[in-house]
């Protein structure tokens, strides 16, 4: 009854995300010190199955969904403020710091979609993809998310190029300069592995 009401698009975000929350948390447990860490593989879960559902739905619609990006910001925050308050942190610096670097990264995304609006004149990054970098903040902090960035851009530019390539050697049109690429679908997958690795490095 319950899947008869969802949208299409629903449906697809929640079997993403469930494969999304077996993978991560299978990775996460393949860790040598995840034994005795429940938190760890919840939260692996939990920030892959999120990832999951906005690759998904970026690389079809162009479009990074509300609920499930909230979802991690929400959820990465309280993974941060968790790990700083285990480490011998207060409430409130564990909190400011989680916030920090919400908004260093968001912010950053935000300016760097009204700069190139102001020199073009059209929408280089959208929203959605200022969204999904506040939630990789809250999950990496603004130390670590320019790996991610790098990560997904290096991904970006290599599947521009075998697009480019494929249709050289077809003869077909190609890839266009001015055409559109779903960077979150990049984006979010590297939030979670940059955030794995960090995890394997921090235990390590």
């Amino acid at each position: 009854m319950i899947s008869r009401r969802l949208s299409p698009s629903s449906k697809r975000h929640l079997i993403a995300a469930s494969v999304g929350a077996s993978a991560g948390a299978l990775v996460a447990a393949a860790l040598p010190h995840a034994a005795g860490q429940p938190g760890l593989i919840i939260a692996s879960a939990v920030l892959c199955a999120a990832m999951a559902a906005i690759t998904l739905e970026d690389s079809l619609r162009f479009r990074v969904p509300d609920p499930w990006v909230y979802g991690a910001l929400l959820s990465g925050m309280v993974w941060t403020v968790a790990v700083r308050l285990r480490s011998g942190e207060g409430i409130l610096v564990a909190g400011g710091a989680a916030l920090v670097a919400v908004a260093v990264c968001g912010g950053a995304f935000l300016a760097v979609r009204e700069l190139f609006f102001r020199l073009r004149g059209i929408d280089g990054l959208g929203l959605g993809d200022v969204k999904l970098a506040a939630a990789g903040g809250a999950w990496l902090g603004w130390e670590a998310f320019p790996v991610a960035v790098l990560v997904a851009a290096a991904g970006a530019f290599a599947f521009v190029g075998t697009q480019a390539l494929r249709g050289k050697a077809s003869r077909a049109e190609g890839w266009k300069a001015g055409k559109h690429i779903a960077f979150g679908a990049f984006l979010a997958p590297a939030i979670w592995g940059t955030w794995l690795v960090l995890q394997g490095v921090a235990e390590g």
